[in-house]
Formats: C-alpha cells, sequence, structure tokens
C-alpha cells in the first residue's frame, strides 16, 4: 500500500512540475480543470439531435432507428452520471484522502477548497458520459446495420458518423479533465482513476440495464415527441 502511494505521489510530482512554466499550457490546463466539463451537455444535447420542429424533412425508416437509438443512450448517460456521482460519495466516505495542496508543496493554478480528493467528481462524471456513449456503440452500429436497406450508403454515414464523432470527443474530454486535475494541483492520479473507475462502473450498469429500462425508455422518448422535441 505504502508503493501505491509513494508511486501515486511520485506520478503526480511527474506531472505537476511542468505547471507554472509555459503560460499558454496553464491557461490550457486551467481550462481542461475547471471548464471543459461545462461541455459535456453540449455533447448530450448533439447525440440527441434535431427536434422536429427544426427539421426540413421527415426522418426516413432507418434515420429515425437510428437516432431514437442515439436519444435512449442520451437518456441513460444522464443516468450513469448520476449513478456516478452516488458512487463518489459513497468512496468518499470510506476513504479520505486530503487535496495534494494541502498535504505538500505543489503548483496550485487554481483556487479549490481543501476536501477531499478522492475520487475526482469531475472525472466521474466525464467517464460516465464517454463510457455511456463507447458502451452503446454496438447497438448504434446493429441498428446500422438492420436498416442498411433502406438507406443509401451516404445517407447511413452521415447519421451514424455524428455519434461517432461525438463519442471519440467525450472520450478526450475526459481524459484531458482528468490530466488538467492533476497538473494544476487539485487531485492526485489515483483520484482520477477512482473516478474513471466511478464513471465506468456507472456507465456500464446502466448500459447492463438496458432491456429493463425499455419501457420507461420508451415513455421518456414519446413523451418528447408530443413536446416535439424530438
Amino acid at each position: 500500500m505504502s508503493w501505491i502511494l509513494y508511486e501515486n505521489y511520485r506520478l503526480f510530482i511527474d506531472i505537476n512540475q511542468y505547471a507554472g512554466r509555459i503560460p499558454f499550457l496553464d491557461q490550457l490546463m486551467i481550462f481542461g480543470a475547471n471548464d471543459l466539463i461545462f461541455l459535456c451537455p453540449l455533447v448530450l444535447l448533439l447525440l440527441w439531435g434535431r427536434p422536429a420542429f427544426l427539421r426540413r424533412r421527415a426522418l426516413r425508416p432507418g434515420e429515425e432507428e437510428i437516432i431514437r437509438a442515439c436519444r435512449a443512450t442520451f437518456l441513460w448517460s444522464i443516468g450513469a452520471v448520476v449513478l456516478a456521482i452516488v458512487f463518489n460519495m459513497g468512496l468518499s466516505h470510506m476513504i479520505f484522502e486530503p487535496r495534494p495542496f494541502v498535504t505538500h508543496v505543489v503548483h496550485l493554478l487554481i483556487a479549490h477548497p481543501a476536501d477531499d480528493s478522492f475520487p475526482s467528481d469531475h472525472t466521474a462524471v466525464s467517464f460516465a458520459l464517454a463510457g455511456t456513449l463507447v458502451f452503446s456503440l454496438p447497438s448504434w452500429l446493429m441498428h446500422a446495420w438492420k436498416q442498411r436497406v433502406t438507406l443509401t450508403e451516404a445517407q447511413g454515414w452521415r447519421t451514424l458518423l455524428l455519434p461517432l464523432v461525438l463519442m471519440g470527443v467525450a472520450v478526450l474530454m475526459a481524459c484531458s479533465i482528468g490530466i488538467a486535475r492533476v497538473f494544476v494541483g487539485v487531485h492526485y492520479p489515483l483520484d482520477i482513476v477512482g473516478g474513471a473507475a466511478s464513471g465506468l462502473a456507472a456507465a456500464g450498469i446502466m448500459t447492463a440495464l438496458r432491456r429493463p429500462l425499455r419501457a420507461p425508455t420508451e415513455v421518456c422518448l414519446r413523451a418528447a415527441s408530443a413536446l416535439h422535441l424530438a
């Protein structure tokens, strides 16, 4: 255990030692640590897609199936984020780890309360979103394959390309947030690993419950359609 804690601190120093040296890098990492997470709702909105009242044409049958799968993933992502936060609350009550700047001299780039450090909430939320998108990839591909007859090749790729791009963006955001939180001096690497584990576990649970959640998911999607939001 002492070896793990030593390596955790050593890796923190290896990353945090570069803080305060390059102004542009500092600003980039501050943005990643503080503000990048607020782009997660934008990813979800893009995943949901254009509502009915903003569409220029009716959806083709194949397109509609894929878009409904994406919107179901939107709902599961929200559930995964909530579940990840619950996991983090439980872990923080079981394991208390002070912030790096409380117990060590660090290069601190942002102001932060001296609360518990493990696990990282930012990382848990971002990995819950990214994990749900990644775990839903087989479902998207299956819907695309089933609809290959009703969609032209161009239409099929256009419909499927956006969720694939959003998945890549979400994974990149989650990793960037984790690295940035260590760089600015508010988390140890193990805090990031713990947060990522919470987020991915929550995403995995929500994906595994996809079949039992099918009925309430359909209710939500029908309600959104009735309100012309889908």
